[in-house]
C-alpha cells in the first residue's frame, strides 16, 4: 500500500502534539512582532505570546518560505513517501494554498494532492483529524476527498472576540472595519461564510450575554446529530472556557471526539486575548 502523508499548519490551531496523535506533518506559520520574526510553536509558544502580545505595536503573520515547505517535502520522499496531501485553511484569509501550488508546478517525484477547506482555526484542524483518519483506515486519496467534501459543509466555527482591534489590524476583518465603532460596546458572535471569510453573525451587547447566545449557537448547530466532533479553544480566557465546557458538558460527554486548544500565537495575532469559541463537525 503506497504510504500517504498529511501536512497541516499552525492556522489550522494544530499544535505538535496534535500532530504526533494523529501522524500528520505540521508546517509554522511565521509571526512578526514590532520588526522581529518569530515560528509558530517553536520560537513562541502560546503562553509565550499571550503574556506579551499587547507590548507590541505591529503585529502580523505570514506564510512558511518556500524552504521550509520543499525541506519537509524532501524529508517524506527519502523515507518513501509517494503522496502527499496538504490541507489548507480557507484562501480567503490565508496564503497556503497559494503557497503549495506554487511549490507544486516545480517540485518533483511526490504526488501533490492539496485541499482547500472553508474553514480555518479549530474547524480546519477537524477536517485534518477526519483526513487522517480516513488514511489509516487504509482509504485512497479519492476516498479520503469525498469523505472531506461532504464534511466541509457540515462543520462550523463559533467564536467570540473579546476585542476585535486585533483582527480588524490583522486585515481578517476588512469588509467591517467602517463598522469597528459601532462594535466597541458589543460583542459580535462571528463565523465564517461559505467563502472562507469571518462574518459576525448577531451583534450582542454584555459579557453574559455574549456567552448565552454562543453556547446556543452550539446547540442549534449539534440539533439532532447523534455523531458530532466539538473542539473548544481560547485565547488566554480560562474562566471563560470553564464556564462554557460546564453549559455544554452533555455535548462534550456524548461527543465522538472532543478536545481543547489554546489558540495557536499565528490565530492569536487575529483574535487577540480573550478569545473563546467552539468548532463542530458532524459525521452524520
Amino acid at each position: 500500500m503506497k504510504r500517504i502523508e498529511i501536512i497541516a499548519d499552525t492556522t489550522q490551531d494544530f499544535t505538535y502534539e496534535l500532530a504526533d496523535r494523529f501522524g500528520v506533518q505540521l508546517l509554522s506559520y511565521y509571526i512578526e512582532m514590532d520588526g522581529k520574526y518569530y515560528k509558530d510553536l517553536e520560537d513562541i509558544n502560546s503562553k509565550e505570546f499571550y503574556k506579551v502580545m499587547q507590548n507590541y505595536e505591529q503585529l502580523s503573520t505570514g506564510v512558511p518560505p518556500v524552504k521550509d515547505v520543499t525541506d519537509l517535502l524532501d524529508e517524506l520522499k527519502s523515507e518513501g513517501v509517494e503522496d502527499v496531501i496538504c490541507i489548507t485553511s480557507s484562501s480567503t484569509v490565508t496564503g497556503m494554498t497559494a503557497l503549495y501550488h506554487t511549490v507544486k508546478q516545480s517540485y518533483e517525484g511526490l504526488n501533490i494532492h492539496i485541499y482547500e477547506t472553508k474553514h480555518i482555526g479549530a474547524t480546519a484542524a477537524l477536517m485534518t483529524i477526519r483526513a487522517a483518519e480516513l488514511r489509516d483506515a487504509g482509504k485512497s486519496i479519492e476516498e479520503i476527498f469525498k469523505e472531506l467534501h461532504r464534511v466541509n459543509d457540515q462543520t462550523k466555527i463559533y467564536a467570540i472576540f473579546r476585542t476585535l482591534s486585533y483582527v480588524v489590524k490583522g486585515g481578517r476583518f476588512n469588509k467591517y472595519k467602517g463598522m469597528i465603532g459601532n462594535f466597541l460596546k458589543i460583542t459580535p458572535l462571528l463565523s465564517q461564510d461559505d467563502s472562507g471569510a469571518v462574518v459576525p453573525l448577531e451583534k450582542i451587547r454584555g459579557e453574559v450575554k455574549s456567552l448565552k447566545v454562543f453556547i446556543e449557537a452550539i446547540r442549534k448547530e449539534v440539533g439532532e446529530s447523534k455523531k458530532y466532533r466539538l473542539i473548544i479553544f481560547s485565547g488566554d480566557n480560562e474562566r471563560e472556557k470553564e464556564i462554557l465546557k460546564e453549559n455544554i458538558k452533555d455535548l462534550i460527554e456524548k461527543a465522538d471526539l472532543f478536545f481543547e486548544t489554546e489558540l495557536t500565537p499565528v490565530l492569536g495575532v487575529h483574535g487577540g486575548p480573550g478569545a473563546i469559541g467552539c468548532g463542530i463537525m458532524k459525521l452524520d
